[in-house]
């Protein structure tokens, strides 16, 4: 077994474990990094770290933005698996992601104003619109014991 700590290492937030294990490659938790605007931005890019595609599955333990919240750019860049939780958690996930996306397509609205001609435009992380397919891909469990 393989564990790499891809968040909440040496800070508390952005809460993601990626797990090698039995021919499977799984998250533990798949959340966003919360601090300055320069740094949130180059912590939050999945593929520095990692080919989205190759992740059989996502555990996620709860719905804090810091454990949830980059599930969003997850399925966008290429995650096809389940993501596994209890129905809480998905309920809560299904307004804690709508609501950023709106605030990171606010942020990058405000940024894009502020900014001079010969800067990039900024994006965000994820939209909207990104939402939805991320919901589908959860799997609601109970608290018992799965077997996958």
């Amino acid at each position: 077994m393989e564990i790499q700590f891809l968040g909440a290492a040496r800070t508390i937030t952005g809460s993601m474990h990626r797990v090698k294990a039995n021919g499977k490659q799984f998250l533990l938790d798949c959340g966003t990094y919360e601090g300055p605007r320069t740094q949130s931005r180059d912590r939050n890019v999945l593929t520095a770290f990692f080919d989205p595609a190759k992740i059989d599955f996502v555990i996620l333990s709860h719905a804090h933005i810091d454990h949830c919240g980059n599930l969003p750019s997850l399925v966008k860049q290429g995650f096809r698996g389940h993501i596994f939780s209890t129905p809480a958690t998905m309920d809560l996930c299904s307004v804690i992601l709508s609501n950023n996306a709106i605030s990171l397509e606010r942020d990058c609205e405000y940024l894009n104003r502020k900014r001079s001609q010969q800067d990039p435009l900024h994006e965000p992380l994820y939209q909207l619109q990104d939402i939805g397919e991320t919901l589908k891909r959860f799997v609601c469990i109970s608290t018992d014991f799965v077997k996958l």
